[in-house]
């Protein structure tokens, strides 16, 4: 009984090997990959009706590029006609770490078959072997930070200095959640048998909670030394292309304990260019904020007073690194016009230092600022919240300021801004005659262009003075190669073309030279 039990499961264990092994195979691109590089697996079917696996994520990383394929192989044997029909299910993934591919479940014609499981290697032991040494990493200065409070993100794509490398193809993260500022431009750092090619970004949390960034990729040509040559050296070398992917970070943003217009340790300070006016005179204000954090989202703060003409540029925010720390510095300049005596009220923010985890408020000092031949001073308005953008005044809201303004129209000339805005408003205005302008101009070059190329192909090729074309050695080669068995005078030239190409000599008729490529480039064409 035992050997009868014995040989069914034998059998059984044959059958589904079988099964296995002609119905659906996997295969992929390396069983020894670097982390990040990109993993091609392909599943093999045949069959008339076969039903691959619906596949969102394998080994928990997520399908890339899924596309599917027919390929049909014919057969003649033995006086017989035979074809047999293979889908094709393709994709990719870009793992992190060592793997096994599942096996997949794969209806074929009604039965099921499943496909044998795959081991693959993903090490930076393995990167030289399978990426050439090529790779990219990611990396944050910070695992945990507040809602505002900047991370520093380092971006590393890895060369080795004996590379072959043609062309190198980098595509950043997708910074989805985040505020984002390029931090310079890239720095090439020499570390041993490598070169560090390095990228660094600013970011600011938009929202609270474990946020994923991205990953970066990178796709390296190398040229393939093991491709035929190309003996007369016309065409380039191939190239074998590698696709990397870094890995995805993950930081943790908690909220702030209360509600703050600043995140981290600033100081706030202002400063007028005079406090003592003529009538409409423009008073010059300036509003700096510096210290460590980011100031890239700070919303500029508003001001709104009784009989006062308030013009804004817009903020400068620049920022630096050093040693690790973030420091900014914010600043904006606001221009006050009045013809009576008023107040620019003190601007009160809140901060919450994520270092210490504390908050404390800060405040400007206020301005009173007396306008001579004015009317008496008007009450200071009430701080307007930090986070409001800056808004123009609005006549209807101030009647008696609108009437004295329109009385005296020519003391606004004296306000920079005032000139900057018309000359803008002129150009505004004439901009659409120079649209017409450049239109009817780009309408007559065509219109020339093509009579001359109509001209021109009535002359056979000849140039505007009348004379052909002169071809020089290396461009005659390039459009006779392709057609050396085509004419046996163009055989002729291209080999005389060659021996001076190897530097040995070889007489050359011009005239002869140019009609010919002359001719062959008329073709082309």
């Amino acid at each position: 009984m035992k050997k009868i039990l014995s040989i069914f499961v034998l059998a059984m264990t044959l059958f589904l090997g079988i099964l296995r092994a002609e119905g659906a195979r996997v295969q992929v691109s390396s069983t020894r990959i670097a982390p990040g590089q990109s993993l091609q697996v392909k599943i093999t079917a045949e069959g008339a009706d076969v039903r691959f696996p619906d596949l969102q994520k394998v080994a928990g990383y997520p399908v890339e590029n899924l596309r599917r394929m027919n390929k049909i192989e014919s057969r003649y044997e033995n006086g017989k006609f035979t074809s047999k029909t293979q889908k094709i299910l393709r994709f990719e993934i870009y793992p992190q770490k060592s793997l096994t591919i599942p096996a997949f479940t794969v209806t074929i014609d009604g039965k099921k078959y499943r496909t044998a499981p795959v081991k693959v290697e993903v090490s930076r032991a393995a990167a030289n072997a399978a990426a050439g040494g090529f790779a990219i990493r990611m990396s944050l200065d910070k695992k945990s930070v507040y809602m505002g409070e900047p991370l520093l993100l380092t971006v590393d794509a890895v060369e080795p200095i004996n590379g072959t490398v043609a062309q190198m193809q980098y595509a950043p993260p997708a910074f989805k959640d985040f505020f984002v500022k390029p931090l310079g431009g890239e720095r090439q750092i020499r570390q041993g048998k490598t070169t560090i090619h390095r990228l660094q970004y600013l970011l600011v949390p938009k929202k609270a909670g474990r946020l994923r960034i991205e990953p970066a990729s990178l796709r390296v040509g190398i040229r393939d030394l093991n491709a035929p040559s190309d003996p007369f050296g016309i065409f380039g070398a191939s190239l074998k292309w590698i696709s990397l992917r870094s890995d995805s970070p993950e930081v943790l943003v908690k909220p702030v304990p209360a509600q703050a217009d600043l995140v981290g340790h600033f100081q706030v300070s202002a400063k007028v260019s005079k406090r003592k006016v003529k009538a409409n005179e423009p008073v010059n204000y300036t509003l700096s904020i510096v210290g460590e954090g980011s100031l890239e989202d700070l919303s500029d703060p508003r001001f709104d007073l009784p009989g006062v003409t308030v013009y804004s540029d817009d903020a400068v925010v620049k920022s630096t690194v050093k040693k690790g720390h973030l420091y900014s510095r914010w600043s904006k300049k606001y221009v006050f016009i009045s013809d009576r005596d008023f107040t620019i009220p003190a601007i009160g923010l809140t901060e919450f230092d994520y270092t210490s985890g504390k908050r404390r408020k800060l405040e400007t000092p206020s301005f009173a600022i007396q306008v001579e031949g004015g009317t008496a001073a008007t009450a200071p308005a009430k701080n307007v919240p930090a986070g409001m953008r800056p808004q123009a005044p609005n006549p209807e809201k101030n009647p008696a300021s609108s009437a004295k303004g329109a009385n005296k129209k020519e003391n606004l000339l004296e306000d920079p801004a005032y000139y900057a805005r018309k000359a803008y408003e002129e150009k505004a205005a004439r901009f659409k005659w120079y649209l017409l302008g450049t239109f009817l101009a780009g309408m007559g070059l065509m219109f020339l262009i093509l009579r001359l190329w109509k001209l021109r192909g009535k002359r056979g090729g000849a140039s505007l003075l009348g004379k052909g074309k002169h071809y020089t050695f290396d461009e005659a080669l390039k459009i006779l190669y392709p057609h050396i068995n085509d004419d046996p005078e163009v055989e002729e030239t291209v080999r005389k073309l060659l021996a001076r190409k190897r530097g040995e000599e070889a007489a050359i008729d011009r005239k002869q030279l140019d009609r010919i490529a002359a001719h062959y480039d008329r073709e082309k064409e």
